[in-house]
Order: C-alpha cells, then structure tokens, then sequence
C-alpha cells in the first residue's frame, strides 16, 4: 500500500491510518529514557528452561 494519498479512496486512507497506527516499526521515539537506555536482547539472551538433564549434571 505504497499508493499516493491523492490516488486512494477514503476506505484505503482508512486501512492505511490504521496500518499505521499499529505498526511498531513505525515508532521511532522511545516511550520512555529507559526504553531509549535499554538494548534489546537476543533471543537465546534469557536461557531456556532447566531440565531433569541440567540438574544430573550440576550433581
């Protein structure tokens, strides 16, 4: 929907506002300092989940 404003009808500026009212990319000021402060993490960042493995080897 790379479309000119001037070349949509009011249901795309529609569809369009809302697409773009809900698309976090879009945001580029931080909400907050520590959200400006804050480097996201990797997924595997947190670790995972201890398993019954995991405790036979701390033994």
């Amino acid at each position: 929907m790379d479309k000119p404003e001037k070349d949509m009808d009011a249901q795309e500026k529609k569809i369009q506002k809302l697409a773009d009212d809900i698309d976090p990319s879009e945001d580029i000021i931080p909400d907050s300092l520590a959200e400006a402060t804050t480097a996201p993490l990797a997924d595997e960042a947190l670790g995972g989940n201890a398993t019954q493995d995991d405790i036979k080897k701390d033994k």
